[in-house]
């Protein structure tokens, strides 16, 4: 039976101009068959990526094409209002409204934008401090609820604290208004104060930091929690034999390994502060002490239809975003704990 196998290839044929099939016969194994999918796994495999893909086409539908357009409004002078009355899309007359870089220019240059952006860059900056407050605030608040000693019932104070952080961001800003009402907040009314919290540009900033501060302490609570839990009692136990006292143990043992945490918080806290819209309408009500730049792409872009400039802020913004993250991702390994 081999040797019929055998006989079926042709012999003036070198091995190495046979097909698969005939090698198949030259070595006595029967002729391999290409495997085809079934329907069934065509099918399943279609659905699989129609599945996907809608992940796909959101991203690229309100990620992608929105980056891209931005881009290039901030290229141009587009004026939603004007370009609409004059017929025609915004592709269309794009050459038209081509400027280069004159809105980036403009943004620090002009009369008409430079005084409020650079406002609102200072603004910005200030309001950053809300970040470190919060999570100093919330490590602490997590340190003394982690001891049932210390505090009996924690687990209420727990979701006392953690319930603004799920609030209506709205919300929290008309109650925040009331309590730093200039005639009837409780602020003023409890310490006997006359602080005109929110008509003056600098108490503005305080008041807005301290809200920042606080609005964090829930969601810094709960992971410094989740941090403190996982870090080893033997740390603690070979501590207390040096002779280490809580401040000492908390200091040298609890912050160094809970650094992860702590630099997670930060990167986050950062870039959602450097976002920040509801502060300045609802809370400060348009204040120009108050206003930050998502306020001023907001401003010049949806009210005032300067589509132009308010993506060339919003992409100052997005590079500003990127390398402050990037520095705090370089320096991390000077004061993050790693295994």
């Amino acid at each position: 039976m081999e040797h019929e196998r055998m006989s079926a290839v042709p012999e003036e044929l070198p091995p190495e101009e046979l097909s698969p099939e005939g090698e198949a016969l030259l070595h006595g194994e029967p002729p391999r068959v290409p495997k085809q999918k079934s329907k069934l796994k065509q099918r399943e495999h279609l659905t699989a990526l129609a599945f996907i893909s809608v992940k796909y086409v959101g991203l690229i539908v309100f990620t992608v094409l929105p980056v891209f357009f931005a881009l290039l409004y901030s290229l141009t002078n587009y004026n939603g209002i004007i370009v609409s009355a004059g017929g025609g899309s915004f592709l269309d007359r794009f050459t038209s409204l081509w400027n280069n870089f004159k809105n980036y220019t403009d943004l620090f240059g002009s009369v008409m934008y430079s005084d409020a952006f650079r406002q609102a860059i200072l603004n910005n900056v200030i309001f950053l401090l809300g970040v470190p407050l919060g999570i100093v605030g919330g490590l602490v608040i997590a340190v003394v609820l982690s001891r049932d000693d210390i505090i009996r019932g924690s687990r209420v104070f727990r979701l006392l604290i953690y319930v603004p952080v799920v609030s209506s961001a709205v919300a929290m800003n008309i109650i925040w208004r009331y309590i730093f009402d200039n005639e009837y907040g409780i602020v003023n009314m409890m310490f006997g104060l006359n602080i005109p919290w929110l008509t003056d540009a600098a108490w503005i900033k305080v008041a807005i930091i301290l809200k920042e501060a606080w609005g964090s302490l829930g969601k810094t609570m709960v992971l410094c929690l989740a941090a403190l839990t996982n870090v080893g009692k033997d740390y603690y136990e070979a501590a207390e034999l040096d002779g280490a006292g809580e401040i000492t143990k908390f200091l040298k043992i609890s912050v160094p390994l809970i650094t992860p945490t702590l630099f997670y918080l930060l990167i986050t806290g950062m870039i959602g502060n450097l976002q920040s819209y509801v502060d300045s309408d609802v809370f400060a009500n348009g204040l120009p002490g108050a206003q930050t730049i998502v306020y001023f792409i907001w401003s010049f872009g949806i009210r005032r239809s300067y589509y132009g400039i308010a993506s060339a802020a919003s992409v100052i913004l997005t590079i500003a975003i990127l390398i402050i993250t990037e520095i705090q991702f370089r320096v991390q390994d000077k004061w993050v704990y790693s295994e």
